[in-house]
């Protein structure tokens, strides 16, 4: 074979060479690529996983800073309810615009709503109060008054450090509520029952 031939051979063969490592590369970068997004990924669900018992026990102790501010309070019940777009969060055909727990006028017109909970100067929970179903037919329900001297109190989670985030670490909507029964019984003061749990802004039909 003549010099002539043998070059036309060497440059084929190092234009394969090189399409075969341009492959492997662009392989070699797509597999770093899906590593660095996974372990991002399990990085946020660690973090989330974390604060799942920190946001529980934000909301409890909101619950049962709720239970102490309302059972303290019972004089006022019906004056809390007749307000349900300040002490009620919970949306509802009787409540269509209720309470907003982020709203800095709410906050800074109804402080006692709102509690420290970990000493860091940051509002971590909002306590809130709306009736139960106490009335029975033909009365129709009336969610402005109490008639059994029994009320639902609950408080949301709105630390800004517990609330959970998105897979791009932006802060979710979503909140933690925890709720239970608060009863009066007229002379020893306030009694409580065992408390719910929810997440969401929640509605109520």
């Amino acid at each position: 074979m003549s010099p002539k031939s043998r070059k036309p051979f060497h440059r084929a063969a190092r234009g394969a060479t090189l399409i075969v490592v341009v492959m492997l590369v662009t392989v070699l970068l797509g597999l770093v690529a899906s590593l660095m997004v996974y372990a991002g990924g399990e990085r946020v669900r660690a973090v989330a996983s974390s604060r799942t018992g920190q946001r529980q026990s934000c909301a409890e102790s909101g619950l049962q800073l709720a239970r102490s501010y309302y059972g303290r309070n019972y004089s006022s019940w019906n004056t809390y309810l007749a307000a349900p777009t300040i002490h009620d969060p919970v949306r509802s055909t009787f409540n269509p615009t209720p309470a907003d727990p982020f709203s800095t006028a709410l906050r800074t017109a109804n402080r006692a709503l709102f509690a420290d909970v970990d000493g860091d100067g940051e509002d971590d929970v909002y306590l809130y109060i709306r009736d139960n179903e106490d009335e029975f037919d033909p009365v129709a329900p009336n969610w402005r008054r109490d008639n059994d001297q029994v009320v639902v109190v609950g408080a949301v989670c709105i630390s800004k450090t517990l609330r959970p985030r998105r897979s791009d670490g932006t802060q979710s909507p979503t909140t933690l509520a925890l709720e239970g029964l608060l009863s009066y019984n007229g002379g020893g003061g306030a009694n409580t029952s065992q408390g719910t749990t929810g997440t969401g802004s929640g509605n109520h039909n």
